[in-house]
């Protein structure tokens, strides 16, 4: 975790000083902590889940806000109301919760449209190939 204050210098740190030396020790980086499963990264560096869990939320959320992703004030919003930590600003998502929110292109074909969710996404491109 020492990369986070090269990553975000000016995340507030004071909330988890208890988990840094942990996460140090355990050698987990800023990415392992938003890319690995938050139990996977509780059980390295013997931590307690939810404590990860808002961790890694609220770092998801900093980086959005610094990025431009979401306004800093609706970031920290989302932070702070979620009531399910596992949903608030993580990064991983089902196929369905995805397919539910792209518009997409029907191939015509009932069978295929349900195997790629819909049909052709937009706003994506597309190679279809076959002999």
């Amino acid at each position: 975790m020492t990369d986070l204050l090269h990553t975000l210098p000016n995340f507030p740190t004071k909330h988890y000083t208890h988990l840094i030396p942990s996460l140090e020790k355990s050698l987990i980086t800023t990415t392992d902590l938003l890319t690995l499963d938050p139990l996977e990264v509780a059980k390295r560096a013997h931590l307690p889940l939810l404590d990860v869990r808002r961790l890694a939320n609220h770092v998801l959320a900093s980086l959005q806000s610094q990025l431009g992703v979401i306004d800093g004030t609706e970031a920290l919003r989302k932070y702070e109301e979620s009531s399910n930590l596992e949903d608030a600003l993580s990064l991983k998502a089902s196929g369905r919760t995805i397919s539910k929110e792209w518009s997409a292109i029907s191939t015509l074909d009932p069978l295929l449209d349900a195997d790629l969710g819909g049909g052709i996404p937009t706003t994506y491109i597309t190679e279809v190939t076959g002999e």
